[in-house]
């Protein structure tokens, strides 16, 4: 869009690309990537979702993680009323579908993620409900390999940035930060 909206105003394609190369992100928490000693990439999105932005992430997740396991770790997007269960159950339904390799849904709002995954064929070995943000960084801890690339996202409410940071620093922490 960037791109596009730049060549509409006459800017040429080598100082969109100069520019483009250097922005980085404004807002803490939002699509930050991080690529660790150990080669895994975590992308850090745990500031705000709903089923849009998790859809996006998604998306992402699978483009970035093209020849690497990607991880799908999610937490309970807040405020969508009467259709939050459905809501939640389509993201894991998307994520199987989109052929995420493994995804972790944290907490009782999250729930409906891992069991809309398991009924669009994931195994209980691919689609992992656990209870907290504890839970889950034991299970990754035992679980997550070098190389790995993790979308970690949730409502802000729910704190996964915790998660996300302990990700980084568990595999080596930052060696490169991407944006």
């Amino acid at each position: 869009a960037v791109v596009a909206a730049a060549s509409c105003c006459g800017v040429g394609l080598p100082t969109i690309s100069r520019a483009l190369a250097s922005a980085r992100i404004a807002s803490r928490w939002r699509m930050e990537t991080t690529t660790t000693a150990d080669g895994s990439i975590v992308i850090n999105d745990a500031y705000n979702a709903n089923p849009e932005s998790m859809a996006a992430a998604l998306r992402a997740l699978v483009a970035m993680g093209q020849g690497g396991t990607t991880w799908a770790v999610l937490g309970e997007m807040r405020e969508l009323g009467v259709s939050s269960e459905d809501a939640h159950a389509d993201i894991g339904r998307l994520a199987a579908l989109l052929g995420v390799d493994r995804l972790v849904a944290i907490g009782d709002g999250a729930q409906a993620i891992a069991d809309g995954a398991l009924a669009a064929g994931y195994s209980a070995e691919a689609a992992r409900y656990v209870p907290d943000v504890s839970a889950a960084r034991t299970l990754l801890a035992a679980e997550l390999s070098a190389g790995d690339v993790v979308v970690v996202k949730a409502s802000r409410a729910i704190g996964l940035e915790v998660l996300a940071a302990a990700i980084i620093s568990d595999h080596g922490g930052d060696s490169v930060t991407v944006s």
